[in-house]
C-alpha cells in the first residue's frame, strides 16, 4: 500500500511537471523579449531532451543575428556577423534566460574555444583590423600579440608581427630618445638594442675604438661637452700639433683629423694594420693643417 502510494505520487508530479512546467520547474522569469513565450515551455524547450539549436532557429536566424529590424548592421553598436560560422555548436552553450525582464547579469557567455581552428586562428573574420598606425603595419596574426580573454589583457607585443619597411625603422612608432648620446647616433637602433628588451643595450665601442685598459674613463673624456659626435685625444695625449702632423709627414701621413681611424686602441702597432689604408689629404687641406699648427706653436 505504500509503495503504491509513493508511485502514485510520483506520477502526479511528472504528470503536473509536464502539464504545466512554468509553475512547476519554471528557474525564474524571462527576458523581456521572450515574454510571449513563458507560458509556453515547448517553445524551446524538448522534455528530457534539453533546447535544440532547431527551436532557436525557427525564430532567430543566424545569419541575421546582429542586424537591426530593416536587415542593416548596427553600426552604432559595431555588431559583427558571426553566427552563421557557429552552427555547429549549441547556441545554449552561450545564451541563455530566465534571469528576469531586466536582468542585470549579462545573458551571453561566448567562449572562443568553441571556434573550429580556422576561424578560431583568423580573428578578422569577425573582427575588424584596428585603424591606428600601429596595427596597419602588421600582420594579421592577432593571437600574437593579444589572447581570447580580453583584447587588453596580458598583451605581448611580437616585433615579428611588422611587415614591409617598418620592420627595421623603430621610429616609425618609437620616439628617439632625447639625451644627448642618442641625438648625436644614428637611426640603427638594432646595433645596439634587441626588440625583446630595451634594456640592457650592447654597443659596442670597439667597433670604433676599443676601451683597453690605458682607456678606462668617463665618456666625456674624449667627448667633450657631452657631444658623441665628435672626440679628442688631446685631453690625455699632449702631443704638440705641429710635431705630429711632423711626424706623420715623414710616413706619409697626411689626414691626421680621425685618430681612431689608424689607432684602434692603446696598442703601438695599430699604426701598422691601418694607417696605411688612410687617403692623403689634398694640398688645400695640408697647408690649413700646417697652418694652424704655427698658431698652436706661437
Amino acid at each position: 500500500m505504500k509503495q503504491t502510494l509513493i508511485l502514485g505520487i510520483i506520477v502526479v508530479c511528472i504528470a503536473c511537471t509536464y502539464l504545466y512546467p512554468h509553475t512547476m520547474i519554471n528557474p525564474g522569469e524571462l527576458t523581456a523579449g521572450h515574454q510571449h513565450l513563458k507560458n509556453n515551455c515547448s517553445a524551446c524547450h524538448t522534455p528530457f531532451s534539453g533546447i535544440s539549436n532547431t527551436k532557436c532557429i525557427a525564430c532567430h536566424n543566424p545569419a541575421n543575428i546582429g542586424k537591426d529590424s530593416t536587415g542593416k548592421l548596427d553600426s552604432s553598436k559595431q555588431k559583427i556577423l558571426f553566427h552563421q560560422g557557429l552552427m555547429e555548436q549549441s547556441c545554449s552553450s552561450c545564451h541563455t534566460d530566465h534571469k528576469g525582464i531586466a536582468p542585470t547579469v549579462s545573458l551571453s557567455n561566448f567562449n572562443h574555444q568553441q571556434l573550429s581552428s580556422a576561424v578560431f586562428n583568423n580573428c578578422n573574420s569577425c573582427h575588424n583590423k584596428p585603424v591606428d598606425s600601429l596595427h596597419q603595419s602588421l600582420s594579421n596574426s592577432c593571437i600574437n600579440c593579444h589572447n581570447t580573454q580580453g583584447w587588453k589583457l596580458n598583451v605581448v607585443f611580437n616585433h615579428d608581427m611588422i611587415q614591409g619597411a617598418d620592420k627595421n625603422n623603430c621610429a616609425a612608432c618609437h620616439q628617439k630618445p632625447n639625451d644627448n648620446f642618442h641625438q648625436s647616433t644614428s637611426a640603427n637602433c638594432s646595433q645596439c638594442h634587441s626588440n625583446n628588451k630595451w634594456l640592457p643595450s650592447s654597443f659596442d665601442h670597439s667597433a670604433y675604438f676599443r676601451l683597453d685598459a690605458n682607456h678606462q674613463t668617463t665618456c666625456n673624456t674624449c667627448h667633450t661637452n657631452n657631444n658623441y659626435k665628435v672626440y679628442t685625444c688631446y685631453s690625455c695625449h699632449e702631443h704638440s700639433p705641429s710635431n705630429t702632423i711632423a711626424k706623420h709627414n715623414e710616413e706619409g701621413i697626411y689626414n691626421i683629423s680621425n685618430c681612431a681611424s689608424c689607432h684602434k686602441s692603446g696598442s703601438e702597432h695599430d699604426i701598422n694594420r691601418n694607417g696605411k689604408e688612410q687617403q692623403n689629404m689634398n694640398k688645400e687641406d695640408l697647408k690649413k693643417l700646417n697652418n694652424y699648427s704655427k698658431e698652436e706653436d706661437d
